[in-house]
């Protein structure tokens, strides 16, 4: 990891520490750059990255303002956030299944509506699916990935691009019960049916209950704490 790496990471995790709070300014240039022994250069196209990852407000002449990521934030907030930590917080997992609750019925509608033939040789695939949270993790994505594409709505699939460094590492805690995995191949089966009939109110119907369902499992086994927000555990520099 580069210099300029480093201090990227090291600042992300000063804020979701709360060594600065949103609202708050953070060193100059000149100082930051004394800090961490790096050409201003260097440290001005870090704050940059920062500011387009959302974390930071940057003035000309004053010192950046950090921002209140959860709500001033964009994707590439979350999947900062997500690659800062040893695993990814339960609840993390728990906001995104709830997502996926707004979201993925309406791709999976779409999908069959228009491509029903191509949905169903996707889910074909469910016969040579192996039973481990890897093998799920990983056809999960490229479903989801899959039936975006096939909505003919580019946004579902710029929307789902960006969770991408994210998505695996939360599928694969999620799939580490094989109650979840069972779950998550009953529907399949279900929905590659559905597809097959071309029907894509009984395909987004279903979708929305699997949806509903995984979230429910997820956050079952949740602590009343777990379900409040994310407890940061953040990797070592």
């Amino acid at each position: 990891m580069n210099r300029t790496a480093i201090v990227e990471k090291e600042l992300i995790k000063a804020i979701l520490q709360g060594e600065y709070v949103a609202g708050s300014q953070i060193e100059t240039e000149r100082e930051l750059a004394a800090l961490y022994e790096l050409g201003r250069p260097a440290i001005r196209e870090v704050l940059q990255r920062l500011s387009h990852g959302g974390w930071l407000t940057l003035r000309k002449g004053q010192r950046a303002i950090v921002n209140d990521y959860w709500n001033g934030g964009n994707i590439t907030t979350i999947v900062d956030i997500i690659e800062y930590f040893d695993q990814v917080p339960d609840a993390f997992v728990l906001y995104f299944l709830e997502l996926r609750i707004a979201l993925t019925p309406q791709y999976v509608q779409k999908a069959v509506l228009l491509n029903y033939p191509k949905v169903v040789g996707l889910l074909a695939e469910i016969d040579e699916l192996t039973d481990t949270a890897e093998a799920f993790a990983s056809y999960d994505w490229k479903v989801q990935k899959e039936l975006a594409r096939l909505s003919e709505n580019p946004l579902f699939s710029l929307v789902l691009n960006s969770f991408e460094p994210a998505y695996v590492r939360m599928a694969l805690k999620y799939f580490e019960s094989s109650f979840r995995r069972e779950a998550s191949l009953s529907y399949y089966k279900k929905l590659l049916s559905y597809a097959l009939s071309g029907d894509d109110q009984q395909a987004e119907k279903l979708s929305q209950e699997m949806m509903k369902k995984s979230y429910d499992l997820w956050k079952s086994q949740l602590s009343p704490d777990e379900r409040i927000g994310v407890k940061f555990k953040l990797d070592s520099i």
